[in-house]
C-alpha cells in the first residue's frame, strides 16, 4: 500500500469516527450504503479479541437493513436479509483488514444484492463446522438462504443475492 493510500485510510477512519457511528453514503430508492469504521485491529480472527463496538455492528446493521426492506415493501425478505447481513459483517469485522467496512444493500425488480467490503484480499471459504464448535456456520448458512453468493475476484467483497417475491395482485 502507498503512502498516500494509507494517509487517506487514516483520514477516511478519522473522519466517519468523528462524524458519526456510521455514516449513510448514498440512499436512493433502489439502494442503501454504508461505511463502517472499525475500532478493533484488523484481522483477528476471533470474536474474543474484537473491540465490544465491533462486536455491536451486526446487530446495527440488520435493523438499518430492516428498516431499508420495509421502505421498499419487502417485509418477508427481513429475516433471511438479516441473518446474510449479520453473518458477512461479523465476518469482515473479525477477518477485515481495511480501517472501515462497506455494507450494501441494493435490489432490481427480481433480485435484492447485499455487499460486504473488508478490505482483505483473503477469500473466505466455506466451512464445516463441528457440533460442539461455537463459530464458523456463518457462510453456510448464507449458501442455505441466499440464492447464491460469492467473493470479488481481488478478494475484498463478499456478496449474496436473494430472489425479490413477485407483487401479489
Amino acid at each position: 500500500m502507498t503512502a498516500t493510500a494509507t494517509s487517506s485510510a487514516a483520514t477516511a477512519q478519522q473522519h466517519l469516527s468523528s462524524t458519526s457511528l456510521v455514516r449513510r453514503l448514498g440512499t436512493t430508492g433502489r439502494g442503501m450504503d454504508l461505511c463502517i469504521p472499525r475500532s478493533s485491529p484488523p484481522g483477528l480472527g476471533s470474536a474474543a479479541e474484537m473491540s465490544e463496538e465491533d462486536r455491536l455492528w451486526p446487530g446495527r446493521v440488520r435493523r438499518t437493513g430492516r428498516e431499508q426492506l420495509r421502505t421498499w415493501g419487502l417485509d418477508i425478505l427481513c429475516e433471511p436479509v438479516e441473518l446474510c447481513l449479520s453473518e458477512l459483517v461479523t465476518n469482515a469485522m473479525r477477518y477485515g483488514r481495511g480501517p472501515v467496512v462497506g455494507v450494501r444493500l441494493y435490489r432490481t425488480a427480481s433480485f435484492l444484492f447485499i455487499e460486504v467490503t473488508d478490505g482483505s484480499p483473503e477469500r473466505p471459504v466455506l466451512g464445516v463446522a463441528g457440533s460442539d464448535e461455537e463459530s464458523g456456520r456463518g457462510l453456510a448458512l448464507v449458501d442455505a438462504i441466499a440464492e447464491s453468493w460469492g467473493v470479488s475476484e481481488d478478494g475484498t467483497c463478499t456478496w449474496c443475492r436473494l430472489s425479490v417475491p413477485e407483487e401479489q395482485p
